[in-house]
């Protein structure tokens, strides 16, 4: 069976180190890049499952990669999850208006990462619709296909 491929984008390599060893001890298959063009560059390589952003790292933001992705036919519809220590509800706006499945900040619960995930995964698609959950972080419930 084929492990789901989670492509993890991040400045701190230190972060992305743990959090590659926790989610590959989970069964998925990861890959860690730094900046924003790296992540878009092996996003169109390899075609993950599911992409985790920074929404602030170099070449670029989250945000920025999110739109690119939507003007290439195989990325379209990859789901995305943004990570960010900004607790701006800007952000959280901007991140729900461009349909990413969630935002979770930083430090990062991995409990909450792994639902996210799950959720991005059952799925399949980044159209959301922003919802406040109880634990306090941003997740957005999408809809059931019609």
């Amino acid at each position: 069976m084929k492990r789901p491929r989670i492509l993890f984008a991040d400045d701190s390599v230190r972060l992305l180190t743990a959090l590659q060893c926790q989610l590959e001890s989970h069964g998925f298959e990861v890959e860690i890049c730094t900046d924003a063009y790296m992540a878009l560059a092996q996003a169109r390589k390899n075609k993950p499952d599911v992409m985790v952003l920074d929404i602030r790292m170099p070449a670029g933001n989250g945000f920025s990669v999110l739109e690119r992705m939507g003007k290439i036919p195989e990325l379209r519809h990859t789901p995305v999850i943004y990570v960010t220590g900004d607790k701006s509800a800007e952000l959280e706006l901007q991140a729900s208006q461009l349909g990413a499945v969630g935002l979770i900040h930083k430090p990062l619960s991995l409990p909450r990462l792994l639902d996210l995930i799950d959720l991005a995964l059952a799925t399949g698609q980044t159209r959301a619709v922003p919802q406040k959950d109880p634990a306090s972080e941003t997740v957005w419930q999408i809809p059931d296909r019609a």
